[in-house]
């Protein structure tokens, strides 16, 4: 943007700083406004979990709106003007069906992404962590799982996170469930 000249009769040039991306990322949630946007939290390969809004997507004509469902994994592009993050294309990878079909895998997948989206730094890469997170949902989708998986994986996590070390976890002692809790501050539901 361009000013006029002050009084000293110099210019002034305002730059904003405005940069395009592509990543995949895994849907963490989704939160949708009365308008036509919608605030996602996207789990990314590249850059980690990332904030960003998405506009028109609750347009009739928008197709991106059923690649934004929670939990499904996605290509998508965005831009970043001055750390505001704005949704500007999407491709679905792949939707994990299964796992939305089935309630118990469901509820696994749900209290999998609320730790995730409280624990993981914004904007910060993790990007074994996101390799082993889409397995695990892999195998969430693909063969029958229990909650001790979900808290075997969730062991993995924190030690790989730097919560906690290896020896606390494989402590008989040891709650993943109430380390959980105390780290996110507040109870966890229960799966069953």
């Amino acid at each position: 943007m361009l000013l006029g000249p002050p009084a000293g009769g110099c210019f002034l040039l305002l730059v904003s700083m405005f940069h395009t991306h592509s990543d995949e990322g895994i849907i963490l949630k989704k939160t949708l406004y009365p308008d036509s946007k919608v605030r996602l939290n996207i789990f990314s390969k590249t850059f980690g979990k990332l904030n960003m809004t998405a506009y028109g997507v609750k347009k009739i004509t928008s197709r991106r709106l059923a690649h934004l469902e929670t939990g499904n994994l996605i290509k998508f592009t965005y831009s970043d003007r001055d750390s505001h993050l704005s949704l500007q294309e999407t491709e679905i990878i792949y939707g994990y069906s299964k796992i939305k079909d089935d309630l118990q895998k469901l509820k696994i997948l749900y209290l999998l992404f609320f730790i995730l989206q409280k624990l993981l730094p914004e904007s910060q890469s993790e990007e074994e962590i996101y390799i082993q997170t889409k397995e695990f949902i892999k195998k969430l989708n693909n063969k029958p799982l229990e909650p001790h998986d979900l808290e075997e994986f969730l062991g993995w996590f924190f030690i790989h996170g730097g919560y906690v070390d290896e020896k606390t976890v494989s402590s008989p002692s040891f709650s993943i469930v109430s380390f959980a809790e105390e780290l996110i501050g507040q109870k966890l539901p229960r799966l069953i």
